[in-house]
C-alpha cells in the first residue's frame, strides 16, 4: 500500500471513530445540549402593553425630570430594541401604536410620525446587526432619537405651521439623546442579566 493510501485510510478510520459509521453508527461523541442565553422577545400584545406603560409613564412620574430641556424616551428605546429583535413589521407596528397612544396623553398628534419610523428604521437594522450588541443597540437609540426629533420638527413646521422651533428642538435632542443611550445601556444590561440567571429545573 502507498503511503498517500495509508493516509488517506487513517484519516477515514478517525473520521468513522468520531462521526460514525453513516449508515448505522451515530456520533459517538454528540455535542452536549447547551442553554440558550438570548433573550426571547414578548409577544406582541406584552410588546403594546409596555408600550403603553412608556408613554403613561412620560407623561407623569418622568414628565418633570429633564436635563436642559431634554426628557427620557422610554418608549423609543423600547421601539428600538423591538425593531431590532423582531424586525421591520412588528417594530412599525408597535412605534404606530406607541406614537398614537403618546399622542393621546398629550403630543397632539406630533409623535405618531417619527414613532412608526423609529420602528421601521430599527427593524431595517435587525437584518445586518446583533440586538443584544451594546455599541448597537445604543447608536441606533441616538440615531432613532435624532430620526424622531427631526420628524416631529417637520409635522410641527409643515402641519402645524409654528415656526422657529429648530434651535430650542435641537438643544433638547442632544440631551434627550444622552438619557436615551444611558437608558439603553441599562436596559440591555439588565437583559443580559436576566437571560444568564440560573433557572431552577423541574
Amino acid at each position: 500500500m502507498s503511503e498517500a493510501s495509508a493516509g488517506a485510510a487513517g484519516r477515514e478510520h478517525r473520521l468513522r471513530e468520531r462521526f460514525g459509521d453513516g449508515a448505522h453508527g451515530a456520533r459517538l461523541h454528540p455535542i452536549a445540549p447547551v442553554d440558550a442565553e438570548i433573550f426571547h422577545a414578548p409577544r406582541f400584545w406584552v410588546l403594546v402593553l409596555l408600550a403603553m406603560a412608556a408613554a403613561l409613564l412620560q407623561a407623569t412620574l418622568l414628565h418633570g425630570v429633564a436635563i436642559r430641556g431634554g426628557r427620557l424616551s422610554l418608549l423609543t428605546v423600547l421601539i428600538v430594541w423591538t425593531g431590532l429583535r423582531c424586525g421591520v413589521t412588528t417594530g412599525g407596528w408597535l412605534g404606530l401604536i406607541g406614537g398614537i397612544f403618546e399622542d393621546a396623553l398629550g403630543g397632539g398628534g406630533v409623535n405618531v410620525l417619527g414613532a412608526t419610523l423609529a420602528g421601521f428604521g430599527a427593524g431595517l437594522l435587525s437584518r445586518r446587526f446583533f440586538s443584544d450588541s451594546i455599541p448597537v443597540f445604543a447608536g441606533a437609540v441616538a440615531a432613532t432619537t435624532l430620526l424622531r426629533t427631526l420628524a416631529n420638527y417637520a409635522v410641527i413646521e409643515l402641519a402645524f405651521g409654528e415656526r422657529g422651533m429648530f434651535h430650542r428642538m435641537s438643544h433638547e435632542m442632544l440631551w434627550q439623546i444622552v438619557l436615551n443611550v444611558f437608558a439603553a445601556i441599562v436596559v440591555l444590561l439588565v437583559l443580559r442579566a436576566a437571560s444568564h440567571a440560573p433557572r431552577s429545573r423541574s
